[in-house]
């Protein structure tokens, strides 16, 4: 019984032993339970307030890195690091080291985007601002080298001052002297007048009586020339009126119609052996019996008009300008041109200008009026300002406008000269009409020679 109470004793004693390092343990177990728990949640409190600055996946990054190392060795905290070198910024941007983004982004907006930085806006700034004072350093050189110029010219302006007094009162002296020499010349200048004066009112008075007799001549002179003209110009006349009445009108036929064409075309019995050009018109009668001047000394108009379009050596090819149709051209019709004779060449002469292109114009000279005379077989006289006794037709052009006012004394020698070249200009035509119409020539203008040439309708 006593060995069983010794080994029920260790045996409860190791029960007792095995329980009590039981609950030890449980107690333990519980204790290191509930500290770890504690620990699992101060680490995830940490690990939380770690993803406030920095999230795992950041801080695996290498800015990150960088920064913590930075921050150790300014022996500062990472975040201590970042805000100094944020206060830092602020002091260089804005001289305020809590400034916000949001004001920087106020201050700045306008010269900082993305494209284009703070820096690279100071960059340029700063370059612009050194171009700016390179120029104005330039530009004080320039003023200070004009400065220069201009006090260099002052004295030279001080200069020419000084010289121009001098030569001022040099000239002073020397106008003096021509002034007392032109009262000396005045002096004798009003005795010569004198002295001549009275010489010619001596002359005057010995030859005033010569000029009387001279005078009274003249008038007689005068009287006798006109009572000739009036003697002359009635025996003109008659002898006109005479030669007009005895003129044979044979004499003014030119020429005959050959054929008449299918078309517009009239064959004539004159060509080139008859002087005959391209241009030349002719009117059309029936027979000669049509060609009676009028009291004017004009021949009634044709039936048509017809231009020369080619010539042959004795036929030529006219085309009608103008018909009637009541009068048609036939075979042996007569053709007339006052101005063309195959046997006879009338003379002209031809004065002034003419307008040739119709713009109220007068071209700078007549030749053209002349070749068209001479083309139809005409003869051109030299114009010498007078009319000869042979002379057929006088053509003349736009009068001449006369000179309404004579130039002052003082004016000009080209004013002087115009003057008078239209004065002699407006006298000559004046002169040559008169001239004609006291010999019987008959006058013509540009337009009457064309419409008696058939040249132009009437």
């Amino acid at each position: 019984m006593a060995i069983r109470s010794g080994a029920g004793t260790g045996v409860i004693v190791s029960l007792v032993v095995f329980v009590l390092a039981t609950v030890f343990l449980l107690v333990l177990s519980i204790v290191f339970y509930v500290g770890n728990r504690e620990q699992i949640e101060t680490v995830r409190n940490a690990e939380s307030m770690l993803q406030v600055y920095a999230t795992s996946r950041e801080r695996s990054d290498d800015y990150v890195i960088k920064f913590v190392a930075l921050a150790d060795a300014a022996n500062q905290s990472v975040t201590g690091y970042l805000n100094d070198q944020l206060e830092q910024r602020n002091r260089m941007l804005t001289g305020n080291p809590s400034e916000t983004i949001e004001r920087l982004q106020i201050q700045f907006s306008g010269n900082v985007s993305e494209s284009s930085p703070l820096v690279l806006t100071l960059t340029n700034l700063q370059s612009q601002i050194k171009s700016v004072k390179q120029e104005l350093d330039a530009r004080v050189e320039e003023l200070a080298s004009s400065h220069e110029t201009i006090q260099s010219l002052n004295d030279q302006l001080v200069s020419q001052a000084q010289s121009k007094e001098a030569e001022v009162q040099r000239v002073k002296v020397e106008w003096q002297d021509v002034q007392d020499g032109a009262k000396s010349l005045n002096i004798k200048s009003d005795d010569e007048f004198k002295r001549r004066t009275d010489y010619l009112e001596e002359v005057k008075e010995e030859n005033i009586e010569r000029m009387q007799d001279a005078e009274e001549r003249v008038e007689e002179l005068i009287g006798e020339r006109a009572q000739l003209l009036s003697t002359i110009d009635d025996l003109r006349s008659k002898i006109n009126s005479n030669r007009m009445n005895t003129v044979d009108p044979s004499l003014l036929v030119d020429g005959r119609v050959l054929e008449v064409g299918s078309g517009n075309e009239v064959f004539i019995n004159r060509g080139e052996l008859d002087h005959i050009v391209l241009g030349m018109t002719f009117d059309i009668y029936e027979s000669a019996s049509q060609l009676r001047f009028d009291e004017g000394g004009n021949l009634p108009r044709g039936k048509a008009t017809i231009e020369v379009v080619k010539v042959g050596p004795t036929t030529s090819t006219a085309k009608i300008k103008r018909s009637t149709s009541s009068q048609p051209i036939i075979r042996d019709n007569i053709i007339v041109n006052p101005v063309y004779d195959p046997d006879y060449k009338f003379s002209f002469i031809v004065h002034g200008n003419f307008d040739a292109d119709g713009d109220g114009e007068p071209e700078s000279n007549n030749s053209f009026i002349k070749n068209q005379i001479s083309r139809w077989g005409g003869i051109v006289i030299e114009d010498d300002g007078v009319i000869p006794g042979d002379l057929d037709f006088l053509v003349l052009g736009i009068t001449p406008r006369k000179p309404t006012h004579q130039p002052s004394r003082g004016a000009s020698p080209a004013m002087m000269d115009a003057y008078a070249k239209q004065q002699r200009a407006y006298d000559d035509y004046e002169n040559l009409q008169e001239a004609a119409k006291a010999a019987q020539v008959p006058i013509l203008t540009a337009n009457r020679l064309d419409v008696l040439t058939g040249h132009r309708s009437r």
